[in-house]
């Protein structure tokens, strides 16, 4: 009777961590929308201050650092990988190429390249970042010769 006791409960055991591993991992496809929420929202939040109240100490702790971007560089990494890993990637990145060719439209590339939706998904959050590294190059350089960058 112990056994058949022990033998239900390991049965209940394997069942729970089957249930919990499963419900704990993510598709590729929920780590890139995640990943865009958060390079989405996450630097409104950065800006905010810099906007705000430029040369108080809060803001000076919170963006005189290279964290906040390298954190968002991180998340903007993660989604490349990931979506670099997907079917079809290697196509979609050997079309980057005609970007590059001048022999053909640029323009023409980068049309064919928004068609794809994890390209979408890498380069908006790769433009919010850089827009926030390069305020934050401006936000620095005004504070340092005491000039009002909220307009910049």
């Amino acid at each position: 009777n112990t056994n058949h006791n022990n033998h239900n409960n390991h049965n209940n055991n394997n069942k729970m961590t089957t249930a919990t591993s499963s419900s704990l991992s993510l598709s590729p496809q929920d780590i890139i929308e995640t990943g865009v929420s958060i390079d989405t929202f996450a630097p409104q939040f950065l800006w905010l201050p810099m906007i705000v109240a430029p040369r108080s100490n809060l803001t000076k702790q919170l963006m005189g650092s290279l964290v906040p971007i390298l954190g968002l560089s991180l998340v903007h990494f993660i989604i490349v990988a990931v979506a670099a890993g997907q079917e079809g990637a290697t196509s979609q990145i050997a079309l980057f190429g005609e970007v590059f060719d001048p022999a053909l439209s640029q323009w023409g590339g980068m049309t064919k390249m928004f068609q794809f939706p994890n390209f979408v998904a890498e380069e908006w959050p790769h433009v919010l970042v850089w827009d926030l590294f390069v305020g934050r190059m401006i936000w620095l350089d005004g504070i340092d010769r005491s000039i009002d960058t909220r307009i910049a």
